[in-house]
C-alpha cells in the first residue's frame, strides 16, 4: 500500500474566472479545495475543485459559463438557453480522466411545459486532439423522487429525457407526479394508479421544436399472470410461458410522437404515441417479446380519488356489446401447439385492460373456434387475478359421410333497465344429400322465459320442375318478437340466411352473432319482447334447376298482431355442371310487411350487389316498391314504382326510396356501359324513363353517347310532357413535339313534347350552332277539364249489371256507395240470399267513393258532435274536410255538393239509429277544391287531403237498461291517490296470504284444531276497518253521494260464512294471468 497520506487544503477569495478563454471571464467570489487521499478501492484520488458566486445581479447564464472556457460556439439545449443562475461548482479530476477535463454543476429552475422544476445541471467538458467538446446532464427533482436527465438534439427538435433513479423500494403516484407536469385537469383524464415496489419503470420525455411542444410521462412494471384458468386453451398457452405478458407502462401524452423517436433513449417502449391516456403492453409470444400499445384508450372522466377494489377471484364472463366495439386489431398468426391465434385485440374499459383473441384449436380431427376469447386485467401492481372471456364456441366435425358443426354464443342484453344473459345456439348436420340445421336462443326475464327455436330441412322432397321444393324452415318464439329487417338486409337476415347461405358463409358463430347485432332501425332481428310470440313457416324451392327461392312467412302476435314475407331468389345460368361460373346471376330479396297496427301495406325487391350479367364487371342493381295506405295520415295513397322517379318529381316523405334499375359494365380500361331506367304510378301521376350511356376513353380521345327520355303524364287534369335526347361528345388531346393541341366536337339533339293540345318543340346542338323547331300549338293552354259523366266512368267505380250479392259481406251496391255488414251476420241462406243477422251485434258499414259533404239519417242532418272516427285520432261531424272539389272537372269548393241521405226503415216506419261517421284521406289530385299548381318543370307531389268525410257506421239502438246499478266513470280512479294503495305482486307474494291453504283457514290435523284464515283474522282489525274506510271515501269524493255506504253487517256475515260465500280458494295473481294453485296444502 502506499504510504500517501491523506490531504486537504482550501483557499477563499474574489477573482476572475475563465477555463480556457481569458477574453470572457467571470468575476466571482470563489473558494478552491484540494483533496488527496487512498479511496477504499486502494485507488489513488487526487481532486481539484472550486466553489464560485457570480456577483451579477441577475446571476449567470451557461452561455457565459461556455464563452469563459471557449470561443467555440457550443450548442447548448434550448431548455437551458434561458436558465440563470449564480453558484456554480467546478471539479477537476484525476480518476480516469485527464487533468484538463472538468464539470461544472449548479442549481436552477427548469421550464417543462410552461411549468419550473427544481434541477441540478452538469456540463461536463472533455479534450480530445486538442478539441474540447461539452455534454449536459444532471438530476430533476419532484417532491421525493428524482429523475437523471439527459439531452440530445435531432434536427430542429430538442429532446429532454427524465428517467427516473431507483432508490429502493419506493411508492409512485401517476396523478400526483403527472399533475405536476400536465395541471390539476389531468386527474379526471388518467386512472387512479400508484405501487410501491423496488423495480419498476416511471420516465418522461419532452421534446421543443420551433413553435411545437411535446411531452409524455409513464410508469409501469413487470407483471406475470397465470394464464392457466384461461378456458380451453390456458394451459396450452401458460406452458413454457409460450404466452407471458412481460411488462404494462401507462403513459398520458400531449402531442404525439412515434417509435423512432425512443430508439435513442434506453427503457422506452418502440411503440407510437398519441395525445391522451396510452397503455403499452409488452408480450412474449414463442420467446419472441413485442410491445403493443392502445392509443387513446378512454374519453371517460375519471372520478378522483378513486377506491377501486378488485376480488382476486378468477371469473369467466361474456364480453359485452361495449368492449368489442372498442377493440383494436392487430394481425398475429401464430401457431402455440394445437392453438392458432390470428389476431389480437387490446381495449381499455373500467380500469382494466382486456387482450382478445381471434383463436382458433384443432383436436383428433375435431376444431374448434373461440369467439370472444381473451382476459382483462386491473391496471394494478401487484396484478390481481384476471378475469376471462369467452362469448361463444364453435365446433366443426367431417368424417365423409358426415359432417357437423355446432356453436354456443353467449352474450347480454338490457330488458328494462336490467342487464340478462342471453345464450345463443346453433347446430347444422349435413349427411349425404341432405342437411339440417337450426338456431336458438334463451334467457331468463323477471322469472319468465323468454326463447325461441328456428329450422331448416334441406333436401330434395319433390315437386314439378318449376316449383320442385328442397327444403322447409319453422320456427316459434315464446316472449320475443322478430323485427322486420329493411330491403338491403333481407339476404342477411338470420333467418333467410340459414337456409340461403349468403355467397361469403362465416359459419354458425357469425350467425348467431348477427343474432346480437342491431339492424339499420336499431333493433336486433330478434329481440326479447315479455308477452309477444311469433311464428314462421318458409319453404325452398328451385324453378327447372335455373332459380333457387326461400320465401318466409312470419307472424308476430301478443301485444300486436303483424305479418311479414320475406323472400330471396337466385337466377344462376348455366348450370355449374356446364360451367364452373355463370354468365347470369341474379339475387332477388322480396319483403312484404303488414299488420292491423301498421298504416300501411307495403311490397319490396330489390337486386343484391352480388347481381351480375355476362361478367361479373357487369353489375346490376335496381328495387321494386309498392305501397299503399290503409289508414293514418296518408290513408288512400298509393306507389308503384320500378326503379324510382321521374328526375323532377318531388318525392314524399312517405313514398319509399327506390334505386334505379340499373347496369353498370366496365368491360375494359377503355369502354364501360352505363344504364338505368325507372316506372312509377302514384294517385296523381305516371312516370317513366331512362338514359344509357357509353364511354369510350384513351390517352389521347374520349369519346361519350348518351341516350335518354323521361316521360311525366298527370291525369288529374289530364297532361302529358315527355323529354328525350341523344347527346355525342368527342374530346381528343394530341401532342405533337413541344405542341398540345385540344379537340372537342360535341353534337346533341333534344324532343320536348307537352299536351293536350298535342305540342312541342326540337332542339338541335352542335359546337357551332344551336337552334330550335316548334311543332303544335306551343301557347301551353290549360288542359281541357273534364265533364261530370267522364270523370264519374273513369274514376267512379260503376255498378255492373247483372251483379250478384255476394255470400260473405256485400249485401247491395247501388254506386258510388258500398255497403256492407261489418259485424253481427251469421248466415246467408243460399235459396233468398237474404242474410241472417243478430240484432244485439248487428253493425253496417257504408262507403262511399265520393267525399261527403252533408250527411243525413232519415232526411236529418246528423249533429255536429256526432263522432267522426279516423286513424288519426277520433273528431266530429262539424270538423270534416270541407274544401273539397272536383279538380278533372274544374270544380272548386263551394260548387259542388255532394250529399249522402240514409233511410233505415222497418215495417215501414223509419227507425232511430246509432251513427258513427268515419274519415278517411281522399287524393288531392282528385278531390280538391283548388287549381293544380304543378307544371312540367315542378311536377309537385302526390299529397293527400285529411279528414274527409267517406262513410258511416250504423248499429240498432242501445238496448234499455235492465238493471238498477248505476255505471260510474272510472277514468277519475287511475292514479294512486296513496302509497298504501299500491298493490304490487312481487310484494303480495312475500305477504303472509300468498299461500292458497292460509286465506280461508284450514284444520290441524296434529292439534285437532281449526285454524282461523287470514281473511277471518284480519277483515275486523282497526287498520284494515281504517283502510277500508279511506278507500270508501276517496270513492265517493270520486263519484257523487250516491255512491252506497260500507255494509259492515254484510261484509261480518260473509267473512263468518266465508265457505259458502267463496266458491272456491282466493288466489292472488296479477292482472290478466292465469291463478297458480299451490300444491302445498294442509
Amino acid at each position: 500500500m502506499s504510504d500517501l497520506k491523506p490531504f486537504l487544503l482550501e483557499i477563499t477569495g474574489q477573482t476572475e474566472f475563465h477555463l480556457g478563454n481569458p477574453s470572457a471571464p467571470i468575476s466571482v467570489d470563489i473558494a478552491i479545495g484540494y483533496r488527496n487521499r487512498i479511496t477504499e478501492k486502494t485507488e489513488k484520488e487526487s481532486l481539484l475543485y472550486a466553489s464560485l458566486e457570480s456577483d451579477k445581479k441577475n446571476g449567470i447564464t451557461i452561455q457565459d459559463i461556455i464563452k469563459c472556457c471557449t470561443e467555440k460556439e457550443v450548442l447548448i439545449p434550448e431548455i437551458l438557453n434561458a436558465v440563470a443562475f449564480k453558484r456554480f461548482s467546478v471539479t477537476y479530476g484525476t480518476e480516469g480522466i485527464k487533468s484538463s477535463e472538468f464539470k461544472i454543476e449548479f442549481d436552477c429552475k427548469i421550464n417543462i411545459n410552461e411549468k419550473y422544476f427544481n434541477a441540478a445541471i452538469q456540463i461536463d467538458s472533455q479534450e480530445n486532439d486538442g478539441i474540447k467538446s461539452f455534454s449536459f446532464g444532471g438530476v430533476l427533482k419532484i417532491d421525493k423522487h428524482y429523475f437523471s436527465l439527459e439531452f440530445s438534439k435531432d434536427k430542429d427538435t430538442w429532446y429532454v429525457y427524465a428517467n427516473y433513479q431507483n432508490r429502493g423500494e419506493v411508492t409512485i403516484d401517476l396523478r400526483a407526479i403527472a399533475a405536476k407536469f400536465f395541471g390539476d385537469e389531468i386527474l379526471y383524464k388518467i386512472p387512479d394508479l400508484s405501487f410501491t415496489l423496488k423495480e419498476f419503470k416511471t420516465f418522461l420525455l419532452y421534446k421543443k421544436e420551433k413553435d411545437t411542444s411535446g411531452l409524455f410521462f409513464g410508469m409501469g412494471a413487470g407483471i406475470n399472470l397465470d394464464l392457466n384458468d384461461l378456458p380451453l386453451a390456458g394451459p396450452v398457452l401458460s406452458q413454457d410461458n409460450a404466452f407471458a405478458f412481460k411488462e404494462v407502462l401507462a403513459i398520458y401524452c400531449q402531442g404525439s410522437f412515434v417509435k423512432e423517436e425512443f430508439k435513442r433513449f434506453t427503457g422506452l417502449p418502440p411503440v407510437d404515441i398519441n395525445a391522451g391516456f396510452n397503455i403499452s403492453t409488452q408480450l412474449a409470444i414463442n420467446g419472441n417479446e413485442e410491445y403493443y400499445v392502445l392509443n387513446n384508450v378512454t374519453e371517460e372522466e375519471y372520478e378522483t380519488p378513486t377506491d377501486l377494489k378488485q376480488a382476486n377471484t378468477t371469473a369467466v364472463a361474456p364480453l359485452g356489446d361495449g368492449v368489442s366495439s372498442k377493440t383494436k386489431w392487430k394481425k398475429l398468426d401464430k401457431k402455440i401447439g394445437p392453438v392458432t391465434i390470428q389476431r389480437l385485440g387490446f381495449a381499455y374499459q373500467d380500469s382494466r385492460i382486456i387482450i382478445l383473441m381471434d383463436a382458433s384449436m384443432e383436436m383428433k380431427g375435431m376444431g374448434l373456434q373461440l369467439m370472444g376469447f381473451g382476459l382483462s386485467f386491473k391496471l394494478q401492481w401487484p396484478p390481481s387475478a384476471p378475469d376471462f372471456y369467452l362469448d361463444g364456441l364453435g365446433l366443426s366435425y367431417k368424417v365423409p359421410p358426415i359432417e357437423i358443426s355446432g356453436a354456443f354464443l353467449h352474450s347480454t342484453a338490457i330488458y328494462d333497465g336490467k342487464t340478462i344473459d342471453v345464450y345463443n345456439g346453433g347446430a347444422i348436420i349435413k349427411i349425404s344429400r341432405f342437411s339440417i340445421s337450426a338456431i336458438g336462443s334463451y334467457a331468463k326475464v323477471n322469472d319468465e322465459a323468454s326463447l325461441f327455436i328456428y329450422g331448416v330441412f334441406d333436401g330434395p322432397i319433390g315437386g314439378p320442375a318449376f316449383f320442385f321444393v328442397t327444403g322447409i324452415a319453422a320456427g316459434f318464439g315464446y316472449n320475443r318478437k322478430v323485427n322486420v329487417p329493411s330491403i338491403d338486409e333481407v339476404a342477411l337476415f338470420p333467418l333467410v340466411a340459414l337456409a340461403m347461405k349468403p355467397e361469403k358463409d362465416d359459419g354458425l358463430l357469425s350467425l348467431l352473432a348477427t343474432l346480437e347485432k342491431p339492424m339499420k332501425n336499431g333493433k336486433k332481428p330478434i329481440e326479447i319482447s315479455i308477452g309477444d310470440y311469433w311464428l314462421a313457416v318458409g319453404i325452398k324451392f328451385t324453378s327447372f334447376k335455373l332459380i333457387e327461392s326461400f320465401v318466409l312467412l312470419t307472424v308476430n302476435f301478443g301485444t300486436q298482431l303483424e305479418f311479414a314475407i320475406l323472400g330471396l331468389s337466385r337466377l344462376s345460368w348455366p348450370e355449374k355442371s356446364m360451367t364452373p361460373e355463370p354468365i347470369v346471376y341474379i339475387e332477388l330479396a322480396i319483403l312484404a310487411h303488414f299488420g292491423p297496427g301498421s298504416d300501411v301495406i307495403s311490397v319490396e325487391a330489390v337486386i343484391t350487389p352480388n347481381s351480375y350479367v355476362l361478367s361479373k364487371d357487369c353489375k346490376l342493381s335496381g328495387g321494386f316498391a309498392f305501397y299503399t295506405w290503409i289508414k293514418g295520415p296518408y290513408e288512400g295513397d298509393f306507389v308503384i314504382t320500378l326503379g324510382g322517379y321521374h328526375p323532377k318529381f318531388i318525392k314524399p316523405v312517405h313514398y319509399p326510396t327506390v334505386p334505379r334499375l340499373a347496369l353498370s359494365w366496365k368491360i375494359s380500361s377503355l369502354l364501360s356501359i352505363k344504364g338505368e331506367m325507372y316506372y312509377a304510378l302514384t294517385s296523381s301521376a305516371i312516370m317513366a324513363g331512362g338514359k344509357w350511356e357509353v364511354l369510350f376513353k384513351t390517352s389521347i380521345v374520349r369519346v361519350s353517347i348518351i341516350i335518354w327520355a323521361d316521360m311525366l303524364i298527370f291525369w288529374t287534369p289530364f297532361q302529358y310532357y315527355i323529354d328525350m335526347g341523344i347527346t355525342v361528345k368527342i374530346e381528343a388531346d394530341i401532342k405533337i413535339a413541344f405542341i398540345r393541341i385540344h379537340f372537342s366536337f360535341e353534337m346533341g339533339a333534344q324532343l320536348h313534347i307537352w299536351g293536350p293540345p298535342f305540342a312541342g318543340e326540337a332542339y338541335v346542338d352542335w359546337t357551332i350552332f344551336s337552334f330550335t323547331i316548334p311543332f303544335g300549338d306551343t301557347s301551353r293552354k290549360e288542359p281541357k277539364k273534364l265533364k261530370w259523366e267522364e270523370f264519374s266512368i273513369g274514376f267512379i267505380p260503376q255498378k255492373k249489371s247483372g251483379e250478384k250479392i255476394l255470400e260473405t259481406v256485400a249485401i247491395s251496391n247501388p254506386e258510388p256507395t258500398n255497403i256492407t255488414i261489418s259485424n253481427g251476420l251469421i248466415e246467408v241462406k243460399s235459396e233468398s240470399k237474404f242474410p241472417v243477422i243478430n240484432p244485439c251485434q248487428l253493425a253496417i258499414t257504408i262507403d262511399s267513393f265520393i267525399p261527403v259533404l252533408l250527411l243525413k239519417i232519415n232526411n236529418q242532418e246528423v249533429t255536429g258532435d256526432t263522432v267522426m272516427k279516423s286513424e288519426i285520432g277520433n273528431t266530429t261531424y262539424a270538423q270534416r274536410e270541407r274544401n273539397i272539389g272536383i279538380r278533372p272537372c274544374g270544380f272548386k269548393k263551394g260548387t259542388v255538393s255532394f250529399e249522402m241521405n240514409v233511410d233505415v226503415i222497418l215495417n215501414n216506419s223509419k227507425m232511430p239509429m246509432q251513427v258513427f261517421c268515419m274519415a278517411k284521406g281522399v287524393a288531392e289530385a282528385l278531390w280538391s277544391g283548388e287549381e293544380s299548381k304543378s307544371n312540367n318543370s315542378n311536377p309537385g307531389t302526390s299529397k293527400v287531403i285529411k279528414n274527409v268525410l267517406s262513410g258511416l257506421l250504423l248499429q240498432p239502438p242501445a238496448l234499455p237498461e235492465v238493471s238498477q246499478i248505476r255505471t260510474f266513470d272510472f277514468s277519475k280512479l287511475f292514479d294512486a291517490f296513496d302509497d298504501e294503495f299500491l298493490w304490487i305482486f312481487s310484494l303480495a307474494k312475500s305477504g303472509e296470504a300468498y299461500h292458497a291453504f292460509e286465506v280461508l283457514g284450514y284444520y290441524d290435523e296434529k292439534k285437532k284444531v281449526k285454524v282461523a284464515g287470514i281473511l277471518e283474522k284480519t277483515y275486523e282489525k282497526p287498520k284494515v276497518i281504517e283502510l277500508r274506510e279511506k278507500i270508501h271515501t276517496l270513492l265517493k269524493e270520486g263519484f257523487d253521494e250516491s255512491f252506497p255506504d260500507i255494509d259492515e253487517a254484510a261484509i261480518r256475515k260473509n267473512m263468518s260464512n266465508e265457505e259458502e260465500y267463496f266458491k272456491g280458494i282466493p288466489v292472488i295473481c296479477e292482472i290478466g294471468k292465469i291463478p297458480q294453485y299451490s300444491t302445498d296444502v294442509k
